[in-house]
């Protein structure tokens, strides 16, 4: 009796300590030592092709490519209402880890004309991670060969120079009222659904000026359709270094797009640090450096949670002051 009693004690005992392991291993696996388990939703609110969905298939790429999460990230298009669709489709998502939105300066601007309760400051935020320029294009035929002969032009025919850009209230709307402050004319802004169709209306002389991204026009531009009179950054580009900026003309004018991407509103933190390690390292490879910034002209700028922030708060407010001598900001 003994015996079997001193066995029955040990089988107890090893038992014990065999389930008193297993609970310290499930106490250990935290939601944020498990993360990701399952694949990301990456919310472009943007059509394909478009440079927020672009960004969003080079990211991921590069991410799958070095295993930098892991678990897929993948991209779905959410396009309409200038992001709208998109954007209030993630805000219900309230807490939810597994799901990301690329944000533009655009998503920052409409809001505000809009008086519309989803806004970039919305969701959580995560990374930036480039700066994209704005370029002012005339046909190579073009009377204009400097912004001074644009300039002169709208002072000697108010509200009759034509410029295009892609929708109302958008970052080529707000460059335009930028332009109009610092020369001290009024331009006649005319909005397209996009940067394509802003580029081909200007090809077809429906408009005399327009607004584009160096990526939007790099075919137009190296194949001589289009010129640029000028660069809306505070330096000239290394990728197009003979392209004069707004300030050297005279010009005092800067505005640059946020490229960057935020998280479900009350996304965990746990999440949010995860995915922006992530992001760190994507802008950090080659890759990103050659293929993606170099490519399209771009300024690369992280910028993590925090700082991103911030910018996202200055930006509201800037934008909020163009908005309104534009006229656009409803009361």
């Amino acid at each position: 009796m003994t015996k079997r009693l001193f066995s029955l004690v040990a089988v107890l005992m090893v038992l014990l300590i065999v389930a008193g392991c297993a609970g310290g291993g499930s106490q250990q696996a935290t939601p944020e030592a498990k993360y990701p388990e399952k694949p990301i939703t990456y919310v472009v609110p943007w059509g394909a092709g478009g440079g927020s969905d672009v960004m969003a298939r080079m990211v991921v790429d590069i991410i799958q490519q070095n295993k930098f999460l892991p678990q897929p990230v993948v991209v779905v298009n959410k396009p309409g209402g200038s992001g709208a669709i998109g954007m209030n489709e993630v805000a219900q998502k309230k807490g939810d880890p597994y799901t990301i939105i690329g944000i533009v300066s655009g998503q920052i601007s409409t809001p505000i004309t809009t008086n519309a309760p989803v806004k970039a400051s919305t969701f959580k935020p995560i990374a930036a991670l480039a700066l994209d320029e704005f370029f002012l294009l005339a046909k190579p035929d073009s009377q204009f060969k400097s912004l001074k002969d644009v300039v002169d032009y709208a002072k000697a025919n108010p509200g009759k120079l034509t410029i295009g850009g892609t929708g109302t209230g958008s970052e080529d709307h707000m460059c335009t009222g930028l332009f109009q402050k610092a020369a001290g004319i009024k331009l006649e802004y005319i909005p397209f659904d996009g940067g394509g169709e802003t580029i081909s209306a200007l090809l077809g002389g429906h408009v005399q000026l327009a607004w584009a991204n160096p990526s939007e026009c790099a075919s137009q531009l190296k194949g001589g359709l289009v010129k640029v009179l000028g660069v809306m950054a505070p330096e000239r580009l290394k990728a197009y270094p003979d392209i004069p900026t707004f300030r050297e003309q005279g010009y005092d004018a800067v505005f640059r797009q946020i490229r960057a991407i935020s998280g479900a509103p009350d996304m965990p933190d746990y999440a949010v640090k995860k995915i922006a390690e992530a992001l760190k390292k994507v802008t950090e490879t080659e890759r990103w450096q050659k293929d993606y910034i170099e490519k399209n002209a771009l300024t690369s700028q992280y910028l993590g949670p925090e700082e991103y922030a911030k910018a996202i708060a200055e930006a509201e407010k800037q934008y909020t002051e163009i908005l309104t001598d534009l006229g656009l900001v409803k009361k």
